[in-house]
Formats: C-alpha cells, structure tokens, sequence
C-alpha cells in the first residue's frame, strides 16, 4: 500500500482538525431495516462480528466525504479488560469501554475482498460505546443479549434483523472526524476511509462485561484488550470534522 497515507487508529482532536459546516449528509440505508430475513452474530476467536447474510439488497452508506455507494459488509468491535479503556482511537486524550466498526466497501469492486486491495476500496464507520451504571441500552440489548450463546469460538446465533438500530442513537450526518488511514487487524491496508464519530453511546457495565466471556482462538482464554494501539504517523494526517450540513439537502 502507498506510504502516503497513514496507519490507524489515530489520536483525534478537535484543535487540531479542519472544520467543514458545509457537507453533503451522510446517510445510512438499510442497516436496520425489519425486514429481510435476520442477522448473524458469530465468535470469531478475536471478536464478535455481525453479518447481514439474508438481504436481497445490502445497506449502504453514501454523503459525507465519500465518493459513491459503500456496500455494508459487517459491524465488529474492540473492547478491554475493564471499562476505562477498549476502544482504538482516542478522543481528545479520552477512552471510552468499546468500539464499534463498521465496515463498507466500495460498490465499483466487486466484493469487499476485492476493494480491501484499492486505495478506495472501504469506508469505516466508528462508534464510541461505553459501560456506565447499571441501566441498558434497549437498542444495545438486541446484541449483547445474544453474547451469552457464541461463547465458544466459531459460535454463530441469529439476531433480529433491526439489531444495528442503536447506530442511529448518534447523530449520523455530522459531528464526526474523518481522515484516510488503515485497517487495524491484519495486514493493515491503507485503504480506509475513516469516519468516526464524537459523542460516545451509552450502555450499562453489563453490557460490556457480556463480550468479555467470550473464547479466543485459545478456549482457555477469553477475548479482551483486542483493540490496536495508537498509531504514531510520520507526518500529520489531514482530519477534518464535520460539524454541520448543507441545510438544503437534508
């Protein structure tokens, strides 16, 4: 991949970041439509993954910074061994339980093994979750009441079609950062398109603890701190922040 660009995740902060107030809303179709068959959520030895495997016509994501359609191709997340941290980017010197990816390739390839070869080729979605008192987040439970059954890794259980619904807790068309970086998993392409949002999603202590029981590859051990440190770039990154959108087009 090109030295041009950088590796991620990257620390984020405002003072540092070109402010745009006149974007094209980003939008989201799709993602937690009630119809179309159901979700998949499996245990992948490093995370919990959810695929949308039933849908006629994938979600997609289009606006913002993006040029063209990105096809959803799966939502995964990082979390650590306690609520303080687990998350990969940082917040303005913050951390927070969780993050969620996720991940949308490029409608011109083909399929998502295709695009993760081109410098175009995907768009990341992020979100900040974290665990805080004991209240849940209805939207969340739809995912974390399902943890318990895909222990095991390679464990799979179905989820309702509308289980990506606590996305659009966050305020989707702005407030969030943008810059191009790299996958954070193996083999680290720098073909991603990031959008990562501000404000943070809360959900109860439980909740996140419910991720930490899962199995890694090693079944004697469980799943935690699976998040990439804090990339150090050679050369300051172009991060800009959308912070309001072209009121006509909304």
């Amino acid at each position: 991949m090109s030295s041009e660009n950088i590796q991620s995740p990257i620390a984020l902060e405002l003072r540092e970041a070109e402010f745009q107030d006149d974007a094209e809303p980003l939008v989201y179709y799709g993602h937690w439509d009630k119809i179309g068959g159901s979700a998949e959520m499996i245990n992948t030895g490093s995370s919990a993954m959810i695929t949308l495997p039933n849908r006629n016509r994938k979600p997609f994501i289009t606006g913002g910074p993006l040029k063209g359609k990105y096809i959803f191709e799966q939502l995964h997340f990082h979390w650590g061994d306690c609520n303080e941290y687990g998350c990969e980017h940082l917040l303005e010197g913050n951390t927070y339980s969780m993050e969620a990816h996720a991940v949308h390739y490029n409608e011109k390839y083909k399929n998502f093994q295709e695009a993760v070869t081109k410098p175009d080729g995907l768009a990341v979605t992020g979100f900040f979750i974290h665990g805080l008192g004991d209240k849940d987040c209805t939207e969340f439970k739809k995912i974390s009441d399902g943890i318990e059954r895909i222990t095991k890794p390679g464990g799979k259980t179905r989820l309702g079609a509308d289980c990506l619904s606590f996305l659009k807790l966050q305020e989707l068309s702005k407030h969030y950062y943008n810059y191009v970086g790299s996958l954070t998993t193996p083999p680290y392409n720098e073909v991603v398109q990031w959008i990562v949002y501000r404000t943070p999603i809360y959900v109860s202590e439980k909740q996140i603890a419910a991720f930490r029981s899962l199995k890694c590859h090693d079944e004697t051990k469980c799943i935690v701190n699976n998040y990439r440190d804090i990339q150090q770039p050679t050369r300051s990154p172009k991060i800009i922040f959308t912070r309001n959108t072209l009121k006509s087009k909304l």
